[in-house]
């Protein structure tokens, strides 16, 4: 009976120490990556912000249905994406239409691929054909999950280097 109270004793000690000693490394791991912190973007409202902010066209849209296809291609969603990048700094480099910071997110939610690099992505020929282009790109990126990203800690607005926040994918 006694060795069966000492046993249950230590035992029933050596269980919280155990729980204790297992939290005290999980905390010791997050903080040695505490520069970096989790958040997670919704994919298809950052999509609905973007559409919003383009204009409805007042003609049918897209005619050509090569444009078409291309940009139906889910192959060829971050091909797509990065041209429109590319546009948007040419044709609207002041931002008028307020989405490049959406679209820059969206490349945390469109993963690239390996042959990304030598596929050919829609081409824009100015700002209506651009936002015709986007318009459509985006209404067809329906199957968009929220994906968890990390971002390096935003410094204070009162520090010298203070600037938007950045994401990381």
């Amino acid at each position: 009976m006694v060795l069966a109270s000492s046993t249950t004793s230590i035992l029933c000690m050596l269980l919280p120490l155990l729980m204790l000693f297992h939290q005290g490394l999980q905390i010791s791991d997050r903080g040695s990556d505490a520069h970096h912190l989790l958040r997670t973007l919704d994919c298809r409202t950052i999509a609905l912000e973007i559409l919003v902010k383009l204009p409805y066209p007042q003609v049918s849209g897209l005619n050509n249905s090569d444009d078409k296809a291309n940009l139906r291609n889910s192959t060829l969603r971050r091909v797509n994406l990065d041209e429109f990048l590319k546009s948007q700094e040419e044709f609207d480099s002041q931002d008028t239409t307020d989405i490049k910071s959406k679209l820059q997110k969206l490349k945390c939610c469109i993963p690239a691929a390996a042959s990304d690099s030598v596929l050919p992505g829609v081409y824009n020929k100015d700002l209506d054909d651009f936002k015709k282009k986007l318009r459509f790109y985006v209404i067809h990126l329906k199957d968009l999950q929220p994906v968890s990203v990390s971002r390096p800690p935003q410094p204070t607005s009162s520090s010298d280097n203070f600037r938007p926040m950045t994401v990381e994918c």
